[in-house]
This record gives structure tokens, sequence and C-alpha cells, in this order.
């Protein structure tokens, strides 16, 4: 008997800990980064995308003020779970959390006027679907805001990984990294949002640099979609894997994430 595969959901939540340490040190940064490029204004009704622990939905928050409004979802309970507690701690309550598949999330009446994603349109198992029904949640004249991995990012963190992996199974075909690789270029990403019936279509490049400890970079490894890469492995062979990717940073002398991003905004 096949095991069953954990869903991106489950796979999310149960690297919730995880991924909550890297909150400050990348996926904030990323989040900011991405409330930045189409500046929600005061007011305004905003749908955040695979939200995560709320790292672009809660500075959305703080731009839209108590009269806007920001929907936040996400498939994973945990990451939800998280982003409510934020969300508390600052007192954000036009900010809400929910657990839904956002693919099918239903707009308000009269429509969004910003609906955002970071780093999860590649996770949709068809993307130009699923983005599409986003786009489809604005109003008039709404915008449409997409955060992705450019071409290279996180090279030699990524190499180490493979490598390490592969000692124990075969690298699977991703199909997120062939969804990634059709729009991880400022023209690719620009020409798919104007391929979906949008337009004025713009995108902004940024580059952070994280440094890397053994500690933080498998913290990495296993509170992001890379988990998966290790679901169904004997929990000795996990070990084993840890070892040897710590082992190939070390060789490679890989000390920072190379984190390189692209967020494209267009027009309904």
């Amino acid at each position: 008997m096949t095991a069953r595969q954990a869903t991106i959901g489950e796979l999310f939540s149960a690297g919730a800990e995880e991924f909550h340490r890297w909150s400050p040190l990348l996926w904030d940064r990323v989040g900011q980064a991405t409330a930045e490029a189409p500046a929600p204004a005061l007011g305004e009704r905003v749908l955040d995308a695979c939200c995560g622990a709320g790292a672009s939905a809660l500075p959305a928050a703080r731009a839209v003020g108590v009269g806007g409004l920001v929907d936040a979802v996400d498939l994973s309970g945990a990451l939800v779970a998280l982003g409510e507690r934020r969300a508390r701690q600052e007192g954000l309550a036009h900010l809400r959390f929910h657990q839904h598949d956002v693919t099918s999330w239903a707009a308000p009446e009269g429509g969004y006027d910003l609906v955002q994603c970071a780093l999860g349109v590649f996770f949709f198992p068809d993307m130009d679907r699923g983005t599409a029904q986003l786009a489809g949640l604005l109003r008039p004249g709404g915008r449409l805001a997409v955060t992705v991995w450019e071409k290279g990012a996180l090279g030699g963190w990524g190499q180490a990984f493979k490598s390490a992996v592969e000692t124990e199974r075969a690298w699977p075909g991703s199909s997120q990294s062939a969804r990634l690789a059709r729009i991880d270029t400022s023209d690719t990403l620009a020409a798919w949002l104007e391929g979906l019936g949008l337009g004025d279509a713009r995108v902004v490049r940024r580059e952070l640099a994280v440094p890397l400890t053994p500690a933080t970079a498998w913290d990495l490894a296993v509170g992001s979609g890379t988990r998966a890469l290790l679901d169904g492995l004997a929990p000795a062979a996990v070990e084993r894997v840890r070892t040897r990717f710590t082992a190939a940073l070390e060789a490679s002398a890989v000390t920072d994430l190379d984190v390189r991003i692209l967020t494209g905004t267009a027009v309904a």
C-alpha cells in the first residue's frame, strides 16, 4: 500500500513552528514588500490569498485602517491560528483570518479593491486558472499583486538540500518548480499577468540577504514547501538528510540565503 501524501495545508501546519521562526527573518520582509507594491489605501477591501501567518496581510491591514477590511485566507489551520494571534496582538479587528481554499473564495458585494498573494500562486494545481479566479474577485479597476521567487533565488541553499535529499530518494519532479519557471523573470511575470486579461502590469524586484546557521537553514527546509520532499521518509532518514544538508552547506560555504523576489501588479 502506498502511503498517503500530505496535502499542502497539512505540510505547512506540520511545519508551522519552524515557519513562524522564519517570519521575522524572511516571510515578514517579503510580505511587507508585497503589500508595498500595490499600496493599499485607507478604507480599501483587500483579499490576502495564501496568507500564511499574515506576513502581507498585517501590513495591508495597517494601511487600510479600521475603515477597511482584510480577508486573509490559507489552507493551513496552524498558520491561520498564528495569524489570528498576531492580529489580536496589534488590535487589528478588521483583519479576519480564514482556513479555506482561496480558489473557491467568494468576494463581498462590489468586489475587492486589492487581491494580493505572496509566494503562493505556484502552489495552485492550475496556476493560471487559480490566479484568474483571484482576479475575478476584484472590482473593475482593482489591483492584483503577486510575489514570486526570481530565477536562481535560494540557489546555494536549494542545491545543498537537493543533494542531501537525493541520498535517500530520487529527486521528484516538482510541479511547483515547473509552474514557477514560467513566471520567474520580470518579463515573463508581466506577460503572464497580462495574459490573464489584466492591464498595466508592472514588476518590482527586491533582493534580501538572510544569514544562515545550520539550525535556521533546516528550519526553512521543514517550515516551507520543501517539507514535501521529506514527506514519507522514516525519521532516521530525515535525520540523515539533515546531517548531509548541513555538511553540504558547509562544504559549499553557503552562509547566507540568496533571496530575490519579483512582485507583479496589474489592474482588472
